[in-house]
């Protein structure tokens, strides 16, 4: 299993600064909104639109998971709404949590938006903008294959379209924090099956047979992550510059309170 290791901690650690950039860009997206719209209504729909293609896939992800695994859906919306306590929900589906619904399923549903999100992002990356030459070129180390390799990604056609949507996609497949409700009860299931190989003598046939696949899934994942957060660090600049200027021109500025509303 060692082969896995190093994936599997730099996937950990890709989504905790994913999480962390992510909350960054939905708040100072809201804040650019409400500057440039003066009224929260109206500034709720701009930010919206912002990251619609990424909200529509998010919940697209939830509404296909709970229907293939047989679980009864209800209304499906990406109409943002403002909630109670200031924040806003760009979306939901409904789906009906039965008794005979289980942690398992639950947590597959919750947990599809960050894999039909990982897909399409590793999709735009291998078909659209070639990143496996990108990435033998960062492997070599020689700056005029990385240049040449940079070269061919920003000469794709529709670069910027398709930049916005691996951003877009980026900030709308982490699963939410209603959407991970389940998985501790997952995880504690996990873990007490575990234990029960681990006493039947089962664990290292298991771990042997997994370990190759694991490692080839982390990789992937660890790839698209890897992605997700270059471009939101281009984003994010653009968007502080923008907040900034914006502030200036109309002599404003935003203040973000605890529950992240701007």
């Amino acid at each position: 299993m060692s082969s896995a290791i190093m994936p599997l901690f730099w996937v950990a650690f890709a989504l905790i600064i994913l999480l962390i950039m992510q909350r960054w860009i939905h708040t100072h997206l809201h804040g650019i909104s409400l500057l440039l719209m003066g009224k929260p209504e109206r500034a709720i729909i701009l930010y919206a639109i912002v990251l619609l293609p990424g909200v529509f896939l998010h919940e697209l992800s939830h509404w296909l998971a709970a229907t293939f695994l047989g679980v009864r859906t209800g209304s499906f919306s990406i109409i943002p709404k403002m909630q109670p306590d200031g924040t806003v929900q760009l979306g939901y589906v409904e789906y009906y949590k039965g008794s005979t619904l289980g942690p398992i399923r639950e947590s597959i549903i919750g947990g599809a938006p960050l894999i039909m999100g990982t897909a399409v992002i590793l999709l735009i990356g291998f078909r659209v903008f070639s990143v496996t030459q990108l990435t033998a070129a960062f492997q070599s180390g020689e700056l005029d294959a990385l240049i040449t390799a940079l070269e061919q990604v920003y000469q794709t056609p529709d670069f910027l379209l398709w930049l916005y949507l691996l951003f877009a996609i980026a900030n709308g497949m982490m699963p939410s924090r209603s959407d991970r409700r389940a998985w501790p009860a997952f995880l504690l299931t996990l873990f007490v099956t575990l234990v029960i190989l681990a006493l039947l003598g089962w664990t290292g046939v298991i771990i042997d047979n997994l370990a190759g696949p694991a490692a080839t899934v982390l990789g992937y994942l660890g790839l698209a992550l890897s992605m997700a957060i270059g471009v939101n660090v281009l984003f994010m600049a653009l968007i502080a510059g923008f907040e900034g200027m914006a502030g200036r021109a109309k002599g404003v500025s935003v203040v973000y309170g605890p529950t992240d509303s701007a």
